[in-house]
Order: structure tokens, then sequence, then C-alpha cells
């Protein structure tokens, strides 16, 4: 007797896992349904999108969203190949090619015609960017963009009394405000301590771009001029010196040791996210557009990129998941995201809502180039990230001594390696 029971409670479980790995959505109490959301977010920020949960949770009645925090993009993919992963999750727009031909993201059209979701009141940039094949795999959650961020005191104290306002007048203070001591850098005034946006922005600043997918421009002469900057920085200062400021600048970044935190950096191109972590320093700095070439004109030159969500392919809850990212990109989450989190909207309608200006001090700045800058992203193809690193390779190669004619060359041997 005791084993027929036994055998009935195995059998029965076997069923259950059955099922549920066959797709079936998990119950929450109350009849709702789960859905499982991993996303990327750790620390105090994890905190915040447990709020944007909750919110969710308390805006309806049928889905329960439950959250994991999950800092580990490859844990996420190997859990979503295997079937074992998340109902949805968060990512950036740059994978939306490689998740889209593996099938790991599911295309999300025929929820978006569905829903009649106006599209149209997504930043257009961002929204295009989404694109793929001529599918829309992923929607943005965020728009990263950059500003210009500048110590006040180290500017005063080189007697500097006006902002930049071409980017020939930004490149030049940032050469007088760099200082050199005994074969060593003390002072670094340029962007070279910086994340990679800063390349793409100076490059869109001078006027040109890195092209479109089947016709990619690494050679063109916005960059040329970014490696005859560097090149001249090089020749200034010494390779040595100036790689020795760079490389420990770069093993430092958003530490305590960051240079720009240390007062030892004057200009820095950032995102939002930076603007919290140099007040937390003690910095006395503030924020402005990155101004363009005077041959360009006009003020906001950025790299773009967007924080996303997408479901995936082995999701047991589509339309569970479906109903978060339509709350979180497009409905009344998008907002809670925003305002809690301190990112710039990926709607457009949120650029100009005053609960989002007056979140935070320095959003009205990253705003005006939401609405008024030149936001460019790299073409979205497969082979973006190895475009990415040719790139930058090209900028290593002059910044250690290398010459700007063959950094070019070798860039466009390895783009041509790359195709599209």
């Amino acid at each position: 007797m005791k084993k027929s029971i036994v055998l009935f409670v195995i059998f029965s479980l076997l069923i259950s896992v059955s099922l549920f790995a066959a797709g079936g959505a998990q119950q929450a109490p109350g009849g709702r349904q789960t859905v499982n959301f991993w996303y990327l977010w750790g620390g105090d920020e994890a905190g915040l999108i447990e709020k944007v949960i909750d919110s969710y949770n308390k805006s309806q009645s049928k889905y329960t969203v439950v959250g994991l925090s999950t800092p580990d993009q490859a844990k996420i993919i190997t859990g979503i190949s295997g079937g074992n992963g998340p109902d949805v999750t968060d990512d950036f727009h740059h994978n939306a090619p490689l998740y889209a031909d593996e099938q790991i993201a599911l295309p999300l059209d025929e929820y978006i015609v569905r829903d009649k979701l106006d599209t149209s009141k997504f930043v257009k940039n961002a929204y295009d960017l989404m694109k793929y094949n001529g599918k829309i795999y992923m929607l943005p959650l965020s728009v990263n963009i950059d500003a210009l961020y500048y110590n006040k005191d180290l500017l005063a104290k080189a007697g500097i009394t006006t902002l930049p306002k071409t980017l020939e007048e930004l490149m030049q203070m940032g050469h007088d405000t760099t200082i050199a001591q005994g074969g060593q850098i003390t002072q670094l005034g340029s962007n070279l301590v910086s994340v990679q946006d800063w390349i793409y922005a100076y490059t869109y600043a001078n006027g040109t771009n890195f092209g479109s997918v089947g016709n990619l421009t690494p050679n063109n002469a916005g960059f040329r001029k970014v490696l005859d900057y560097i090149a001249s920085e090089v020749a200034a200062f010494g390779s040595t010196p100036l790689n020795n400021f760079i490389t420990s600048g770069m093993s430092n970044i958003y530490s305590p040791q960051d240079p720009f935190f240390q007062g030892k950096q004057v200009f820095r191109i950032e995102g939002a996210w930076f603007y919290n972590m140099c007040k937390s320093a003690g910095v006395n700095f503030d924020i402005m557009p990155i101004p363009g070439a005077k041959s360009v004109g006009g003020t906001g030159y950025t790299f773009l990129g967007c924080s996303t969500m997408f479901i995936p392919t082995t999701t047991k809850n589509k339309e569970g998941a479906w109903d978060f990212v339509k709350y979180i990109t497009y409905g009344d989450g998008a907002k809670v995201f925003i305002t809690l989190k301190g990112d710039c909207p990926a709607l457009q309608a949120l650029s100009t809502d005053k609960d989002v200006v007056n979140a935070a001090p320095h959003f009205k700045t990253y705003l005006d180039i939401v609405s008024n800058g030149t936001m460019i992203g790299l073409p979205l193809f497969t082979g973006a990230q190895e475009y990415s690193k040719a790139i930058l390779d090209a900028v290593t190669n002059v910044q250690l001594g290398g010459a700007v004619d063959k950094a070019m060359t070798d860039l466009q041997a390895a783009v041509a390696r790359i195709g599209t």
C-alpha cells in the first residue's frame, strides 16, 4: 500500500514537471499567473526595480511578477537557452541581432499590432534601434545618452571663466588644463579617461558617423579628426605618461579612486547615472551638452544606446511577460521606472513631464539633449560588437604612439573582414 502511494506521488510530480517544462504558467497565490523577471541591476538599483515590480503587481490582478537580481548577462542567456530562464528580462539594444539570430528573443511585432501600440510615442532614434531584419525584438526602456561633465574648481584654478562653445574649444581647454610634472601626468584635462561613448560623440560632433548596415564608414572624416586629436595629445605629453594616467584611470573608473572624483580630471563625458556619483564624491562640478565643431554648430552630440526589455523564446508565460513589458516601457510603469531610476525616458512625452523633469536637478540637461540633440547609434547588425572593437583598437593604437594613417588602414581592414 505504501509503495503504491509513493509511486503515485512520484508519478504526479513527474506530470507536474512535464507540464511546467512544456510551457504552462506557474500559479501565484490568489489565482494569479507568475511572471519571472530576471534583471541585470544589482545593489541599490535592484531595490528600485523591485519598487517598479510592486507598482505593476498592484496595478492589475491577473499576473504577479517575481523579480530576481541577476547581474550576470551570461547566466541569463544560458538559462534562456536551456529552457530554465526567465519569462522576461532586460538587456541592451545592440544585442538584438545576436538574440534574434540565435532565437533567444521573441519577435514582438504580433503583439504590437494586436494591441495597437502607437510606437511613434517612443523617441524615434531609440525605437529605430529596436529594428533588426524588419522585426522588433525589444522595446526601449530608457535612452542612454551622454553629457559633458566639468570640474568647476579646476577650470577656475586654470583661469578659465567661459565654457566651451565648440568642440575645438573643448579640446583646446582639455589640452591647456592637462598638467605634466616629473615625467608623469598629474591632471588630465581631456576625456581620454571615459567610457567609449566619447569617441562616437566627438565623431558625430564633427559632422560624420560610422555608416549604416551595408554601408559602413569607418574611414569617416570626423573619426579621423578624433585620432588626430589623440595623436596631438600623445605628441605633447608623451605616450608613456599619457597611457599610464589612462590605464590607471580606467582601472579605477567609478571607484573612489576615479580621477574625476579625485579632482584630477577636468572634463568627462558620461551618462545620467554619473551625476549622483559625482555628488557623493563631493566634486564641485556641473554638466552641459557636448558642443559641435565650428563647421557643424549646435550642441547635444552624443552616442545613443538603449536599455531594453525583451521576451525570451523559452518563456513560460508569453502573455504575462508581454503585459509587463508594455507596462514598464509604454504604460504607467515607464514613468515609475524613470523617476525612481533616474534614467532618460524612451517615451517622448516623459521628456517634458513635470514630475520627470523635477525628479533630479540634472534631468533638464539630458532631456534637452533627447529633445534637441543629435543622437546616433552604431549600425545594428550581428558584427556590431566587432565593429565597435575595431574602432576602439584604432584609438588604442594611436594612444600608444601609433601613426594615424596606419590605425585607419588597420581599421578598414578589420571592418572588411566583419561584413554586414
